[in-house]
């Protein structure tokens, strides 16, 4: 039987970067990945000449040591770009980060001019209330923006990702997307630019514009290649890097792990084993069982998703990086142009568009047949003038599960409960579907980075990275 310092189930960007961590310092490491390849939520697929990654992965932080370290992996080229994104309301697309005062200039007049004076009379109210907590996600938008605006930014857009009302999603969602800082810099600039009656645009080099917004750095041919680099970093320190394997058992009592690779069952064991696949999937292929954590599970969801890839016989539909589509008679929630992220995306004279469609596997969505899709789809960007439909070439369609946690107003306590169960023996939660935390590519890497830190500091069992209770996440 071999023998590893680290077993780590699941290649994402958290176990790799985990993995290239341990692995420098002389510790053995095996990660276990069930694709063919490995990047997680964060890789890309070649598809006729194209080059398609899920909807779009960019790489941006404020780690400035993360920074020059993932910039300097070998044969890892990254250009830097400054996002441009457009939001489609009221017939129009109109710039996001939302300018508020062009957005009022855009709706009806029924419409904005209660909102202007909502939104206005919400920032003098603002100073007597409470900073937070706030429960729900309706309560932290309304405490920024008002009650109004939340009905015309918020609730259509939101709704319609997470198929719920915002008034039932934590708060926690908010407060891990943006920067409360980011947000009072942005409000300040807003209610200058309306004193001064200044409707012109955001300067597109401001990085402190929430969520959204600022310098961001690409590969040349999808996020998949600073996965590989990871890869490749960790595989010349040491660690072992399979794919296409199964995990048929973990037995944590014993410390080992069952798989299936090549047709061949092979069981290993570990010292410490990280987990960044599915807490259900996890609870599933481990040993011990709990009623009350399985009750916690049951109630503890992930959303799916569903790429359709469209590819259109012109060089480009627009210069956005991202567009985002809140009506809810567009099956679409957003739209990537792979063209305006790196020429080398696609062939030539031809440009690839991700459309994305959150769901869960009992929705419509989900059971409509790739044909249905594609052509409601091509149907909905043809309808509000997105692209001409005589450009359409052809389309692909892609289906992703456990996509992202899905912070119910509750999750926080059933998250508690199964974190502390499966956290034990030598196990060890990592990563965006690991641990349930709402993360962007960078934040995964610096978990994995950091959790590594933490055995080579001497922790002889280092816990979560994240320290997850009921009254509060913290780092």
């Amino acid at each position: 039987m071999r023998k590893f310092d680290f077993i780590v189930l699941g290649g994402g960007v958290s176990g790799l970067g985990f993995a290239k961590r341990i692995s420098e310092h002389g510790k053995s490491v095996l990660v276990l990945e069930k694709e063919r390849v490995v990047g997680g939520l964060s890789r890309t697929l070649h598809h006729k000449g194209f080059y398609l990654d899920f909807c779009a992965h960019r790489f941006h932080t404020n780690n400035k040591a993360l920074l020059t370290e993932i910039l300097s992996l070998p044969g890892l080229k990254m250009e830097r770009h400054i996002k441009k994104s457009r939001i489609y309301m009221f017939g129009r697309y109109l710039r996001y980060p939302f300018e508020i005062q062009n957005l009022l200039r855009a709706m009806p007049l029924k419409d904005s001019i209660p909102s202007g004076i909502s939104f206005l009379w919400n920032l003098i109210a603002k100073r007597l209330k409470s900073r937070g907590p706030f429960r729900s996600y309706k309560d932290w938008f309304v405490y920024f923006y008002g009650e109004r605006l939340y009905q015309v930014m918020c609730y259509p857009y939101t709704s319609k990702i997470w198929h719920t009302d915002p008034a039932l999603i934590s708060g926690d969602w908010a407060d891990q997307r943006f920067n409360g800082d980011n947000i009072g810099k942005l409000l300040k600039r807003i209610v200058r630019k309306i004193i001064t009656l200044d409707f012109s645009n955001y300067n597109l080099e401001d990085d402190s514009l929430a969520p959204d917004g600022g310098p961001f750095y690409y590969p040349q041919r999808g996020i998949q290649e600073m996965c590989d680099a990871l890869k490749d970093s960790a595989v010349s320190s040491g660690a072992e890097i399979a794919c296409n394997v199964e995990i048929v058992r973990v037995d944590t009592e014993e410390r080992t792990v069952r798989i299936r690779h090549g047709g061949i069952e092979e069981t290993v064991s570990y010292d410490q084993l990280i987990s960044t696949i599915p807490l259900h999937e996890l609870y599933r292929l481990q040993d011990r069982k709990d009623q009350l954590v399985e009750t916690a599970l049951n109630n503890l969801r992930y959303m799916d998703i569903i790429f359709v890839y469209v590819f259109l016989n012109k060089p480009r539909v627009s210069n956005d990086h991202w567009l985002y589509f809140p009506d809810v008679d567009i099956i679409f929630n957003r739209a990537v142009e792979f063209s305006n992220w790196s020429p080398h995306m696609c062939p030539p004279d031809k440009t690839s568009i991700c459309f994305d469609i959150t769901t869960f596997k009992e929705n419509p969505e989900w059971n409509m047949t790739d044909e249905e899709l594609g052509d409601r789809v091509i149907r909905d960007a043809a309808r509000i003038k997105y692209f001409d439909r005589k450009d359409v070439d052809s389309y692909y369609v892609y289906r992703v599960t456990h996509a992202y946690p899905y912070y119910d107003i509750d999750y926080k306590e059933k998250l508690d409960t199964v974190v502390r169960f499966l956290e034990q023996q030598g196990t060890h939660l990592l990563g965006r579907t690991g641990i349930f935390r709402y993360n962007n590519s960078d934040n995964s890497i610096e978990m994995g980075f950091a959790l590594a830190e933490k055995f080579l500091a001497g922790a002889k069992d280092a816990g979560s990275i994240y320290s997850y209770s009921i009254k509060q996440v913290s780092y």
